[in-house]
């Protein structure tokens, strides 16, 4: 996957968004089953955090692009591990806590759900890739340490893709 590239990642994350969408219309039962030996969450509470995540996400890119906000800051780099997690594009399974902000609901409202995924989704179609460039303010991941713009739309990509693959998996067994 390499270096974040702002465009093929809008790209890709719009992709997911319409994966997502599909899955969330399928209106599916197994869905709604927690499968405890395998994930904590149901696919439709993965499908919830990852827009909950990407809001989070969206949020931090129009502070960077403004300039100014509360956790914009200037300089600082990435824990170590994070450039490579974003570089090969899979982030480590089990091994992290969803913070609270963006843990899903015991219940997801499918209705609600489906708005979100839909704002989610015109946000990120607004997003303009030629203005995500690497530079000094970066806001600060709970794991990854300060990311830049790119990254932190590298991280959306990766971050969504990595729940999916948990989503597909729920669904298969």
């Amino acid at each position: 996957m390499s270096a974040p590239d702002p465009a093929a990642d809008r790209t890709a994350l719009l992709q997911r968004y319409a994966t997502m969408r599909t899955l969330e219309a399928s209106g599916r039962p197994e869905l709604e089953r927690v499968q405890p030996d395998r994930s904590g969450w149901s696919p439709v509470q993965h499908l919830a955090h990852v827009t909950l995540a990407n809001e989070r996400v969206l949020a931090n890119l129009a502070a960077l692009l403004a300039g100014t906000g509360l956790l914009v800051m200037r300089g600082g780099e990435p824990h170590p591990m994070a450039r490579g997690l974003l570089a090969a594009g899979k982030l480590p399974r089990g091994e992290a806590q969803a913070p609270r902000m963006v843990r899903p609901p015991e219940r997801v409202d499918r209705a609600m759900l489906a708005q979100w995924l839909a704002e989610g989704e015109a946000a990120v179609r607004a997003l303009d890739p030629a203005r995500l460039v690497p530079g000094e303010l970066k806001i600060p991941h709970q794991l990854l340490g300060p990311l830049d713009a790119p990254e932190w739309l590298r991280f959306a990509r990766v971050h969504s893709e990595h729940h999916l693959a948990i989503v597909d998996e729920l669904l298969s067994a």
